[in-house]
């Protein structure tokens, strides 16, 4: 019923796409993915996008080198109205983003320049003046003041949810205002934009390069980790009404020590471990550490015996 009512509104009114004109698109999702670099799933809205075509997707662009389709088979070209993963820009698009397609590779890069110096120059003129360090002091003055953060999350999806669900949160004299909101592992760039705007970073679902907590310790920059929104949420919350630390009781059931990394093709790493002590559970909230240094936050996606799948260890 509900494509067919589809259909007759585009007959009414006439919605057309030409397949023969440039494409034209918008950007549904978009990540760093393992073995792609950036990739984006956008919807072709207009013309035919062709591998080797120069794409303008918001700040970034690149020529096409790869298109998926929602089957996940290489295509040569995607035609309107179809959704595709492309691979080839410079950079990880906002999800909303418009896709075009320019004559050449100097013109693409041209205007993206344009667009990252004017975003800048927005950034800028922020007059946010609040930092990680000194927001419970500032909670005892009357003035309005914000609590700067950097996101970084493994899809610009949740990064964008995570960035509305802060402005949103309810707070007299202090609001959160997102700096800086990316997609990726937390790297030396992101303390350094931490250290110089007062931020806290918070990664979801991301780890953190080696070297960055030295760095962040340095800069006196403050990271934290979160695998689920809604207790990141709870701890910003408490952040701004004046709790140092959240009240949560959290019970170890369990340590291993990873002994060999294996990497496959496709899909995240794989750790050999052995169980040093209690046990380990699928479905477990589980950290990670090295050299008593925080680097991922997440839980245990599947345990595997010798080569029996197995509950727990």
């Amino acid at each position: 019923d509900r494509l067919e009512r589809l259909l007759l509104e585009a007959q009414m009114l006439e919605l057309k796409a030409n397949p023969k004109a440039d494409a034209d698109g918008v950007v549904l999702e978009a990540q760093l993915e393992q073995g792609f670099g950036p990739t984006a799933h956008v919807l072709i809205q207009d013309g035919t996008l062709h591998v080797g075509d120069i794409a303008l997707c918001g700040e970034y662009y690149g020529r096409i080198r790869t298109l998926i389709n929602d089957k996940g088979e290489r295509v040569k070209s995607v035609p309107p109205g179809f959704p595709v993963k492309i691979v080839g820009l410079s950079g990880i698009p906002e999800a909303g983003d418009r896709l075009e397609t320019c004559g050449s590779e100097k013109e693409a890069r041209q205007i993206a320049a344009e667009r990252v110096a004017a975003k800048r120059q927005e950034t800028l003129s922020n007059n946010a003046i609040s930092s990680a360090e000194d927001l419970f002091s500032k909670l005892n003055k009357e003035e309005s003041n914000f609590l700067n953060i950097i996101i970084k999350s493994d899809v610009r999806g949740s990064g964008e949810a995570i960035a509305q669900s802060l402005e949103q949160l309810p707070s007299e004299k202090i609001k959160a205002e997102v700096v800086a909101n990316g997609v990726g592992p937390i790297s030396e760039s992101d303390i350094d934009l931490a250290a110089a705007t007062g931020s806290l970073v918070v990664g979801f679902h991301v780890r953190v390069n080696p070297g960055v907590n030295d760095l962040a310790k340095k800069r006196g920059v403050e990271i934290r980790l979160y695998s689920i929104i809604y207790e990141l949420l709870e701890d910003i919350t408490d952040a701004l009404a004046g709790k140092l630390e959240p009240e949560r009781k959290e019970k170890v059931i369990g340590s291993a020590r990873i002994l060999q990394i294996f990497e496959l093709s496709k899909g995240p790493k794989i750790c050999g471990c052995r169980v040093d002590s209690g046990v380990v559970k699928v479905g477990a909230k589980a950290r990670v550490r090295r050299n008593k240094e925080l680097i991922y936050n997440g839980e245990v996606a599947s345990l595997r015996h010798f080569k029996d799948d197995v509950r727990e260890v």
